[in-house]
């Protein structure tokens, strides 16, 4: 697939192997059984049976859902998740591998359970180069973790609280949340980019 441009798009069978999912599951999940949980980004003739067309976009996309599903996060809830519509960071997609996002860090934050009138879900790319001692909550946690894994789960029994004004400000909408997970997506999308 080396050498494919942005405009191009990909087969069910090439998103599957860089996914690293079945290309059943990428049709299933592009069909109306699926409930769509991925919209194909080329072409899509809504006509059962026909050949639908992925983004490289759509293959992060769906390693994302993947990775989600996995950790035990149920099928309505990933649907409603990648069913918003992501504000552009710097001008790029959050998901297309193929635009850079500069030194953003794409972390995908969901919190449980989630609190009533705020983002259940939501993206940051704020923390990349910052210094320890100005680095929020969520940039700690993945700095002592690493840069290196897809998905990380944390357990507040007790509910998490902001450990600064600064934490209160870019990450309040986490205060209370017993369980939080951070879906390293600048990780998912350069693996992806690599695989292409």
């Amino acid at each position: 697939m080396r050498g494919k441009s942005a405009q191009v798009g990909y087969r069910a069978s090439e998103v599957a192997k860089v996914a690293r999912v079945l290309p059943s599951t990428v049709r299933y999940w592009a069909g109306r059984w699926g409930g769509r949980l991925i919209r194909p980004g080329v072409a899509d003739t809504r006509i059962a049976g026909s050949r639908k067309l992925f983004s490289a976009a759509n293959i992060v996309e769906v390693r994302v859902a993947q990775v989600l599903l996995q950790a035990g996060i149920a099928r309505a809830r990933v649907a409603n998740i990648m069913a918003i519509r992501w504000p552009p960071v710097r001008g790029a997609d959050w998901f297309d591998p193929l635009h850079p996002l500069g030194k953003a860090s794409a972390l995908m934050v969901i919190r449980e359970p989630p609190a009533a009138g705020t983002g259940r879900v939501f993206l940051s790319g704020d923390d990349e180069g910052e210094p320890p001692s100005d680095r929020s909550w969520v940039g700690a946690v993945i700095h002592a973790v690493g840069k290196e894994v897809e998905l990380i789960r944390v357990d507040v029994p007790d509910g998490w609280q902001p450990r600064s004004p600064e934490d209160e400000r870019r990450w309040g909408e986490l205060k209370g949340a017993r369980v939080i997970w951070l879906v390293n997506v600048r990780k998912i999308r350069d693996d992806i980019r690599a695989r292409l």
